[in-house]
């Protein structure tokens, strides 16, 4: 059952992925928080993968480190530093994401198209990191 979770829960991460760009123009704050449940949805199904278990957290960065330390802990050290080094280099984009949960649902927040086409692309990056540590570590 949990192999067959999984691909409803990445199933599921695609299509927000999906909706967020048919909403780029239309709606974008709820392209934005499309974008936020795209990511979470995608790193916690590796993480069933891996563990067995969803977190039942929210924050990406937070989810991402989880997911590094228990590559870690699996013996996959590159793999984990592939993780820790993506969290680096798109720690704003990340941030950006991140706000976006609470802000699309509750806040004004100020979000421009330049800023949307940033977390697109940084959720695709981590959409595809996120296959090739699986194909690694799976085979």
């Amino acid at each position: 059952m949990s192999g067959e979770r999984v691909n409803i829960i990445k199933d599921r991460a695609y299509a927000f992925l999906n909706l967020a760009k048919e909403l780029i123009d239309k709606r974008p704050d709820i392209a934005s928080f499309n974008i936020h449940q795209a990511c979470q949805l995608r790193i916690k199904a590796t993480l069933l993968r891996f563990t067995g278990e969803i977190p039942r957290i929210h924050s990406i960065r937070e989810l991402l480190g989880i997911l590094a330390k228990k590559l870690e802990d699996l013996n996959y050290r590159e793999d984990a530093l592939k993780i820790i080094n993506f969290i680096r280099k798109q720690r704003e984009a990340l941030i950006d994401i991140e706000a976006a949960y609470t802000e699309s649902r509750y806040g004004i927040g100020i979000t421009t198209r330049s800023m949307i086409e940033e977390m697109l692309k940084t959720a695709e990056e981590l959409f595809k990191l996120l296959d090739e540590v699986e194909k690694h570590v799976l085979g």
